[in-house]
């Protein structure tokens, strides 16, 4: 394909997707908002929809329900936005409390001090699954392939390493004070 094709092409997606959005956004963010029940989730939601309806835009130029389709992709935006937010709440519970007084830099530091040293605690790959798996996304299977064990073995690791950094963790607070 020429240039100047690939130039008409873009500019005919960007025309599509602007068509979609000006058309279905209203009921996306509805509908994203009615389960998320947060703006600013929505909002992310929506925009990561469209996002996938750009790359996907072939696919759905040729189906008729195109409101169905962004929202279920939506509603799956949202499933994932809460995995991850649960994921990274695992890691950086119990530190938050202690230091209500400091600002926000300060309690940066501190936080990321906290989790150095709570992942310094684990064996080296035990801290390197729960790293890829918490992270950096990857899931068990994917994290089994890398590593060349079996599932188990890898939820196995995670296990303990969650277990250990819960006892790190119970054992730091109990040193500080709080």
């Amino acid at each position: 394909m020429s240039s100047r094709g690939m130039q008409q092409q873009v500019s005919s997606d960007a025309e599509v997707l602007h068509h979609l959005y000006v058309s279905y956004f209203k009921q996306v963010y509805y509908y994203a908002f009615s389960i998320a029940k947060d703006r600013e989730l929505a909002q992310d939601a929506v925009q990561e929809t469209f996002l996938k309806a750009y790359r996907h835009i072939e696919l759905l130029e040729q189906l008729e329900q195109k409101e169905a389709w962004l929202k279920t992709v939506s509603r799956h935006v949202i499933i994932d936005m809460y995995r991850k937010q649960r994921r990274e709440m695992c890691v950086y519970s119990g530190s938050r409390d202690a230091f209500l007084g400091d600002t926000d830099v300060e309690r940066t530091v501190v936080d990321q001090h906290f989790l150095r040293e709570l992942l310094s605690s684990l064996n080296p790959i035990n801290r390197q699954s729960l790293l890829l798996v918490y992270e950096y996304g990857l899931t068990y299977e994917q994290l089994a392939d890398r590593q060349k064990t079996s599932i188990s073995a890898v939820k196995s690791r995670i296990h303990r390493a969650k277990q250990k950094l819960r006892g790190v963790a119970l054992q730091m607070e109990r040193n500080m004070g709080v």
